[in-house]
């Protein structure tokens, strides 16, 4: 009896063993969910002060929150700074000028609790330097001094200056020291803003910018009467005294505003429907309005090389003009717009193909569009075609060459377009700064005059951008790749395949 009680014992412990099996089943589970963890943040950008960064990252599907690491220099170890609800954190009180370290973690509620998913990979941030600091200006005369504190770390200072037709201050030069001076300046009230710059190489970074600090000259130079400036520097025939009488597109009412007048240039559909002065130099309408009058801003005007002086009975094979590159448009800023590695096509010049330019000594001549290119200015970032020395063509040899340059380094083609020795061009040349105003480069755009009876729908069915144009080495260095050789047509050059056979 005793044998049968312990054998039936034996089996209900096994029954109740078995049973009870499922209920730990339950823990189990949640192990295996637990285990499977969100992702990382992803996306995440810095917005950089002198004592704070906002970070911000993409939102993360199913995260009740975010958890923000800050790095210990001094533990060594990644320490939590503040958990957040949304997809954005300020980390403040902050050195200027220091690394930091950051790494972000999606948040899961679980039992009222806030359990921690996937860290994201350290994100280093520098602080800006800090801004500027006891900037003064000094008026003397028709000068205003600026002066202010050094500060630490910097490797040089950018001027800024109010520019009125935009709104914004626009850089006015780059020093090494803490104090400039401007002089010879008009009457008026300027506002002039400093910031610390650091230089890594090539790379220059502006920090934090000062304070407005504003100066008043009641006398100033001799330009701001809108009278000529000194027959030493450039003679303008502008003869109005102060008043400046609005610019129109009427050339012999232009003509007596200023003899230095010689053209009206158009581009349909753009701000580029301007007119065309010429100095006794190419550096006077570079900071100076139509009238002569002195711009600090540096907005100028748009002008044409000065080496061969434009007159009733000459004009140069190849007039060059330059303008600057405003913000807002003004000048020759859409010209930039030919260029098909800045959209991502050649659609601009599918819809302007053709320039006009009306001569202030009678005539209208329309110029089809056949070349663009990006170069640089300065020798450091490699060889530097000189574009703008060409003015006159005096031989075939001479014409040949020059525009063999410029098809190596044209941006696009149009088969429908050649040109021939004893054609007229119009080149427009304009600053235009992707790698940044340290990095002097320029957009150049070609176009030949329409030939007698030649039809002025332009044919740009065939036109096609050019995948390997002839750059600098500096674009080489940050872009990669090289250059593929000359791929261009002879047939864009009429004449050019039997002077090459027989000058090879």
């Amino acid at each position: 009896m005793k044998m049968k009680t312990r054998v039936l014992s034996v089996l209900l412990a096994g029954i109740m063993a078995f049973s009870a099996a499922p209920q730990i089943a339950d823990p189990v589970t949640t192990v295996a969910v637990a285990a499977t963890k969100l992702a990382a943040p992803k996306g995440i950008t810095a917005t950089i002060n002198d004592t704070s960064v906002k970070l911000k990252w993409n939102k993360v599907k199913g995260a009740s929150g975010y958890r923000v690491y800050k790095y210990n220099a001094k533990t060594k170890k990644f320490e939590k700074y503040k958990n957040v609800s949304g997809t954005s954190c300020t980390v403040k009180k902050l050195t200027a000028g220091t690394t930091y370290r950051f790494k972000i973690a999606a948040l899961v509620k679980s039992n009222g609790k806030l359990v921690e998913q996937t860290q994201s990979n350290g994100q280093a941030v520098t602080t800006k330097l800090s801004a500027p600091k006891n900037l003064k200006a000094t008026v003397s005369g028709t000068s205003i001094k600026l002066t202010w504190s050094k500060v630490k770390g910097a490797s040089g200072y950018r001027i800024l200056i109010y520019d009125s037709v935009t709104k914004q201050y626009k850089t006015y030069k780059n020093i090494s020291g803490n104090k400039f001076t401007f002089k010879n300046l008009p009457a008026n009230t300027y506002k002039f803003k400093v910031a610390a710059l650091i230089k890594k190489k090539s790379d220059i970074k502006e920090q934090m910018q000062s304070s407005a600090v504003s100066a008043k000259l009641t006398k100033g130079a001799s330009t701001a009467t809108g009278t000529a400036v000194s027959a030493k520097e450039h003679v303008c025939g502008y003869r109005y005294g102060t008043k400046k009488y609005a610019i129109k597109h009427d050339l012999a009412y232009m003509k007596k505003l200023s003899s230095d007048f010689v053209g009206w240039l158009t581009i349909k559909d753009t701000p580029i429907d301007i007119p065309v002065v010429q100095a006794t130099d190419n550096r006077f309408y570079l900071t100076h309005d139509f009238y002569g009058a002195y711009d600090p801003t540096k907005v100028g005007t748009t002008f044409a090389d000065y080496h061969v002086k434009v007159t009733a009975k000459q004009t140069p094979d190849n007039l060059v003009v330059y303008g600057h590159n405003i913000r807002t448009g003004v000048g020759l800023a859409k010209i930039t717009n030919y260029y098909p590695m800045r959209y991502g096509s050649l659609n601009f010049y599918l819809t302007h193909p053709t320039i006009s330019y009306e001569s202030a000594y009678g005539g209208t001549s329309t110029y089809v569009v056949f070349a663009g290119m990006f170069v640089n200015t300065d020798k450091k970032h490699g060889s530097v075609f000189k574009y703008h020395t060409a003015h006159t063509f005096g031989n075939e040899s001479t014409f040949y060459k020059y525009f063999e340059n410029v098809f190596d380094r044209s941006v696009f083609y149009n088969p429908a377009v050649n040109i021939k020795y004893g054609d007229k061009f119009l080149t427009l040349s304009t600053c235009f700064y992707p790698f940044g105003a340290d990095v002097d480069t320029r957009f150049v755009l070609f176009a030949r005059q329409l030939r007698k009876g030649e039809s002025a729908k332009i044919n740009t069915s065939k036109a096609y951008v050019n995948k390997s144009p002839l750059y600098f080495t500096y674009w080489y260095k940050v872009n990669g790749g090289k250059w593929a050789g000359r791929k261009w047509s002879d047939s864009l050059m009429q004449g050019y395949a039997a002077w090459k056979k027989k000058n090879s």
